[in-house]
């Protein structure tokens, strides 16, 4: 009997109710010649959902005002957005205290349009014929609260944002995963237009970063000279046929001098000549590994180094002393986005002094870099590489002399040198949690101890490890007959 009941308000659309009639597809209507007892709560469901959507924003654009019961109605208002303001008895008068910020026109004596025309709060005042004020309107204009939640919602599903309007600005509240969570949060806001974003939200656990930089130089130099450097006196007078790489001519005036004096045949000529042969060879290697270990967003820096004082002048000619860091630097600023990506932006340095000027101010070697990389935790990558060759190449001669074959060398000197240099920076970062409570951590010093007088004196160590003494004792590498000469009292350590 219930299906004969409800089959027929399906079947006739005129039968419904205004609204609803008006937003329903036909297809909803031809369900209804199908329809029977079996599918009565099925055919409840689909009406109630059809009415919901149909006057819902409707009646959210309609606000009851009992002026017998309330004397101030609070209206929260979207800029640019209106609503529909109904009373229980005649109003006569209205009046907007800032009609810049909510504009109010009267439809009849019990209802009014309002509009919210920019961000702000303003007052609605209601009067009766009589002039005596009968109500108020407190109105806030300000964003579309539940519209800015929904995008949250869909750009940042792991956040828990509250959206929350404060004299026309935007408060946020809540918590949200990562720095770049919250980034996206305040875009999504600022597009809205709001005059100021009111920000209490929280990070929910910042998540540390352990960064591990590797810098790795090698520098090798070679180095040869062969030649003969010619010297001596002409009458007392000292002269010498030498040259240096950087001025191959410096003692033209004493060569000249001296063959002046043999082609004139004066008396007292005493020569000298050197054989310079030379080989040299250099190998530097450089490992530096700073660690450092930091909160997403927030920056880090580690020096493990010194300082040296620089002269400098001011505008007055003053001599004042500043102070320059030298060692191992590490600046970084990691940033940890989803799916365990961290967002590295470091500046290591590597600096050491190779030398002084004529007034004694260090002379720096430095090797830095400036970079912004993508890493997963755990993954390594070579940031930055340097490869370098220089040869410097030098042969001193006596003009004409030094040109002819075989002959030639006795009167040359050569000189060779080259220098290859070799970079790298390796960057791994980690993401790491803090130790448990009670758990020790381990040490550097922890797998070696410094040395006693019987170890030092004896056995020549200054620092000796638990397995360095078991090899003592038991004679390891050692080829031939043995025994214990000396106890080192290892069975009475724990």
């Amino acid at each position: 009997m219930t299906g004969n009941v409800i089959a027929p308000f399906f079947r006739q659309k005129h039968h419904l109710h205004p609204l609803l009639r008006a937003s329903l597809p036909p297809s909803l209507f031809r369900l209804g010649k199908h329809l029977n007892g079996s599918h009565f709560v099925a055919g409840l469901v689909l009406i109630a959902l059809a009415f919901a959507l149909s006057i819902s924003p409707l009646a959210a654009q309609t606000v009851n005002y009992d002026l017998q019961t309330t004397s101030v109605l609070r209206i929260n208002l979207p800029v640019s957005q209106a609503v529909t303001v109904t009373f229980s008895d005649p109003v006569e008068k209205i009046v907007s205290a800032d009609t810049a910020i909510a504009d109010a026109q009267p439809i009849t004596d019990k209802s009014l349009y309002l509009v919210g025309r920019a961000f702000g709060t303003t007052t609605v005042n209601l009067y009766s014929a009589e002039g005596a004020p009968v109500g108020l309107l407190a109105v806030e204009v300000g964003v579309d609260t539940a519209d800015i939640s929904r995008s949250i919602r869909a750009a940042v599903p792991s956040s828990e944002v509250r959206v929350s309007a404060v004299n026309g600005r935007v408060r946020l509240s809540g918590t949200v995963t990562d720095a770049v969570s919250m980034q996206q949060v305040l875009e999504i806001v600022e597009q809205y237009g709001s005059p100021a974003i009111i920000n209490t939200m929280t990070l929910a656990g910042g998540q540390q970063v352990n960064l591990e930089v590797r810098i790795l130089e090698a520098q090798r130099d070679a180095g040869r000279e062969l030649g003969i450097q010619w010297g001596g006196n002409v009458g007392g007078v000292g002269v010498s046929i030498t040259g240096g790489p950087n001025s191959p001519a410096a003692d033209a005036s004493s060569f000249a001098s001296f063959i002046t004096s043999i082609i004139s045949g004066v008396s007292g000529v005493s020569l000298t000549a050197t054989i310079n042969a030379l080989e040299a060879r250099s190998l530097v290697r450089t490992l530096a590994e700073p660690n450092l270990t930091t909160l997403s967003g927030v920056e880090a820096s580690f020096l493990a180094g010194g300082q040296v004082p620089i002269r400098t002048n001011d505008v007055n000619g003053n001599s004042t002393l500043t102070y320059r860091d030298f060692g191992v630097r590490l600046i970084f600023t990691p940033v940890v986005l989803g799916d365990d990506r961290i967002q590295i932006q470091l500046t290591p340095e590597v600096s050491s002094i190779g030398g002084f000027t004529a007034i004694g101010d260090p002379i720096f070697n430095t090797r830095t870099l400036d970079a912004t990389v993508e890493l997963r935790d755990g993954q390594s990558f070579a940031v930055a590489g340097l490869l370098q060759n220089d040869t410097n190449l030098s042969q001193n001669q006596l003009p004409w002399i030094g040109d002819i074959p075989v002959l030639g060398s006795l009167f040359k000197s050569s000189s060779f040198q080259k220098r290859d240099t070799e970079l790298v920076v390796i960057v791994t970062p980690r993401l790491v949690q803090p130790a448990t409570p009670g758990q020790v951590l381990a040490t550097p010093l922890d797998a070696s101890r410094p040395a006693n007088d019987v170890e030092f004196f004896a056995l020549g160590q200054m620092e000796v490890t638990r397995q360095m003494l078991k090899d003592f004792q038991s004679g390891t590498g050692v080829a031939g007959p043995f025994g214990y000469i000396i106890d080192l009292g290892l069975e009475n350590e724990n």
